[in-house]
């Protein structure tokens, strides 16, 4: 019973339901639909990017073909109008006559030399297979018997080679009728003939030649007419150029100068170098498809040699767009030049070049380098080159220094070695080495003497771009110098010296620290001169071709008259003193002391006087009285030495004087002889770098604060 119950149990057990089969119970179809859908739209937009995506340069080229083609159908037609226009002209009807007239007149004689010439040139060719064989084998066994050193070896290569000259050789050659006759000759018959009949031929091309020269003269004036009285080019010329564009293959254009400069931009700049001028206009408007502006420069600058982007910048290889053609983006350090800026890339190789043919903007930027002082706070190379020239020639002379010391010393110290010396000839030794070391030390003294006048004349070649600061004691009104410091452009607009936002109290220091390190030298009394005088020769001398002045000063209407190279003298009178002035004027390049680059200050008459030697500096005594040394005899300054009499010098300094505000009276600045601010003064002027364009006493060495710009 208990049997049964359990069997009826385990019948009446509810089956397991199964899991479903996530790959047989359920369809991908969506999925492998939309899959597909996927692959085939990626494969459309990867063909779609291959072949028009990556190659955008595809569809400008397509599009250059259609617009150029259009355009030269319509410059044939302006041409040939324009040609004929030309050619209807009276002169070229007369040069066409003229070279028609020669034309007739030669072609009679030169077309039997023509013929006479072919014929030749068919005879030479017939001659020319059996004369050659027999000479290569003829030179193939004299250069055998050349290097065969037995005697046996060359009588019987001599005997072989004479031979073969005796020996007859069969050939055929057309007659003056043009059929073919056989002939048999030895070698010395025919090598006689060949060169008969090239001697016949160059004398016929050079009759020719006498006999074509009319007519070549006067078809070369008649041509040259042409080419000077037509605009762009002739209708035979611009039909070439529609030849070319039909058969005009697409392509990647590039140009690859040495593997190193690889450009594809006439891949899109298809015109650039075409022979014809073509504009926007003609290119629907296209920019990329236009003529190089300046085809001139494309003459000396060959893009087969020179690549494009080495002038313009830009990514030369890019392809795929034109913000990386042009090398726009993050990734590319050289972008293609702006148009306002292209004339930059010349700078690359012309960058010692003070003025450059066809590129006044570059021009422009390094003449504003130069006068509006940026050369003295940055240097850059081919700037000041002077200057960068004594600077090598003071440390060549300060090498040498040093070599003589160390001479000096080895002489000393072998001197006395052979003073303690064991043996006569020990002794004898050291001393020809001392002796050896003293002749050392002259040369080395003769090439002082060469670097020393190099920099004689370098430091009268040396300018600075402003005045020298030194002679501010006897040049400047003392309570002017705060308020031109405080705003050099408010009293003289347009000047050089830029205006550095200074703190009164800053004024105050480096005001004081430039007249407290002043020389404390003033200039002789001066009697007054004539003012009318000085005005005319203020006129007259050539003054304004640099400066400049209020124009009713000298009678020359309200404005401001003169050049901008050096400084406005409007309010010149409020600043300078007189006495200054005349010496000034006199001889701007005399100084009121000699400066020492070796001993690094400016001299004295007390040095001069401890040499019992007068205080006089000039071309021939421009030696330091202390130690020998050239010295800075002159001011830095670009400006002539009119060579004025006295006279003269006083009346041109009584007119400056008058050059005067009326009613203007400035602040008194006691304060510049506080000698508290004079450290102070020192600290603010050497961190805006005054010394790289003013002399300044105690900082004649500072130098540039500013970057060099050379390799920016």
């Amino acid at each position: 019973m208990a049997d049964t119950t359990q069997n009826e149990q385990l019948e009446k057990r509810t089956p397991e339901t199964p899991e479903l089969d996530p790959i047989a119970d359920h369809s991908m179809s969506s999925a492998l639909l939309i899959s597909s859908l996927l692959l085939v739209v990626t494969l459309v937009w990867s063909l779609y990017d291959e072949v028009i995506g990556q190659r955008p340069w595809k569809s400008y080229q397509k599009n250059f073909v259609d617009s150029y083609s259009s355009y030269l159908v319509t410059a044939k037609k302006r041409q040939k109008n324009l040609e004929q226009e030309v050619k209807n002209s009276p002169e070229y009807v007369q040069l066409d006559n003229a070279y028609k007239d020669a034309a007739a007149e030669a072609d009679p004689k030169i077309e039997p030399i023509k013929a006479r010439v072919a014929l030749i040139d068919g005879k030479i060719d017939d001659v020319t297979p059996p004369f050659q064989d027999a000479r290569s084998w003829i030179v193939a066994k004299t250069y055998q018997m050349e290097v065969t050193e037995s005697e046996s070896g060359k009588n019987s290569l001599r005997a072989a080679i004479e031979k073969k000259k005796k020996e007859q050789i069969d050939f055929e050659i057309r007659t003056d009728d043009g059929k073919k006759e056989k002939k048999s000759l030895s070698f010395t018959e025919l090598e006689a003939l060949y060169n008969s009949l090239r001697d016949e031929k160059a004398r016929l091309l050079a009759e020719q030649v006498q006999l074509g020269q009319p007519k070549e003269a006067a078809l070369k004036k008649r041509d040259l007419y042409l080419q000077d009285h037509l605009f762009g080019l002739t209708e035979s010329q611009v039909h070439g150029l529609e030849n070319k564009v039909k058969d005009f293959k697409f392509d990647i254009k590039q140009i690859n100068v040495g593997g190193v400069v690889i450009d594809r931009c006439e891949s899109c700049h298809l015109g650039i170098r075409e022979p014809i001028n073509i504009s926007k206009k003609d290119m629907d408007g296209e920019a990329a498809f236009v003529s190089h502006p300046n085809r001139d420069l494309l003459k000396t600058h060959d893009p087969d040699r020179f690549g494009c982007s080495t002038c313009h910048g830009g990514n030369g290889r890019g392809t795929t767009s034109v913000e990386k053609a042009h090398g726009r983006y993050e990734h590319w350090l050289w972008p293609m030049y702006y148009k306002e800026n292209m004339e930059a890339g010349c700078n690359q190789c012309h960058n010692r070049d003070r003025v450059l043919q066809n590129a006044d903007v570059l021009n422009r930027g390094k003449n504003l380098f130069q006068v509006r002082g940026c050369a003295g706070c940055h240097r850059y190379e081919a700037f000041d080159r002077e200057a960068d020239a004594l600077s090598n020639a003071r440390q060549s002379i300060k090498t040498l220094d040093l070599q003589r010391d160390e001479r000096k010393r080895e002489i000393a110290q072998t001197s006395a070695a052979a003073d303690a010396a064991a043996s006569d000839e020990e002794a004898t030794q050291l001393r020809k080495k001392a002796e050896a070391l003293r002749q050392m030390i002259s040369q080395v003294d003769a090439r002082v003497d060469e670097f020393d006048t190099q920099a004689k004349y370098l430091m009268q070649d040396v300018k600075k771009i402003g005045p020298n600061l030194k002679e501010i004691r006897a040049k400047l009104n003392k309570d002017w110098i705060p308020v031109w410091l405080s705003d050099p452009q408010a009293f003289r607009p347009g000047t050089k010296m830029p205006t550095f936002r200074l703190e009164d109290e800053e004024i105050k220091a480096v005001s004081a620290f430039l007249w407290q390190s002043a020389l404390d030298v003033k200039p002789g009394a001066q009697a007054p001169g004539d003012a009318a005088h000085g005005k005319e020769l203020f006129k007259t001398l050539g003054c304004l071709g640099c400066h400049s002045i209020n124009g009713q000063a000298i009678d020359m209407g309200n404005s401001v008259i003169g050049g901008d190279f050096a400084a406005n003298l409007s309010r010149v009178g409020e600043k300078a003193n007189y006495e200054y002035i005349v010496r000034w004027v006199h001889n701007p390049r005399q100084r009121l002391a000699p400066y020492s680059p070796t001993l690094k200050r400016d001299l004295t008459p007390a040095d001069y006087k401890s040499k019992n030697l007068p205080f006089v500096f000039d071309d021939d005594h421009s030696k330091s009285p202390i130690d020998g040394r050239e010295l800075q005899i002159q001011n830095m300054t670009v400006m002539p030495n009119f060579r004025l009499t006295d006279q003269d010098a006083r009346d041109v300094a009584t007119f400056l004087s008058q050059q005067k505000r009326s009613g203007v009276d400035y602040r008194s600045a006691s304060f510049l002889d506080d000698a508290s601010l004079k450290a102070k003064g020192e600290q603010i002027v050497k961190r805006y770098g005054c010394a790289a364009c003013h002399e300044i006493k105690g900082l004649e060495e500072e130098q540039r604060i500013g970057t060099e710009l050379t390799l920016e």
